[in-house]
């Protein structure tokens, strides 16, 4: 069974891409703790996206490690919550790289 989370991370990238902010990641994790598809929700609006697909970019990629959810900081969503983020990103514009 198929469980999405949310998670804030409360620090910028530390890359050229400092300044979109904060972000929200969001995960669809398998039960043995593989992310099968992930949202990353920065403050500037800026949303990338990832899944088996779309493993890798310019920017970033899905989650190569398990996740722990015992960790705190993980906040289970509901199904619809996920799903219209991952919409959201599906229909973003994909970034081109700025090196």
């Amino acid at each position: 069974m198929l469980k999405h989370v949310k998670r804030h991370w409360n620090e910028t990238r530390g890359d050229q891409h400092d300044d979109w902010g904060t972000s929200w990641w969001y995960f669809e994790v398998a039960a043995d703790g593989r992310v099968i598809r992930q949202v990353e929700q920065y403050e500037s609006g800026t949303l990338l996206h990832y899944d088996a697909k779309r493993d890798i970019d310019t920017c970033g990629g899905l989650a190569l490690e398990p996740l722990d959810l015992s960790e705190s900081g993980y906040q289970e969503i509901l199904d619809k919550e996920f799903e219209h983020v991952w919409e959201l990103a599906s229909k973003a514009a994909p970034l081109r790289s700025q090196q």
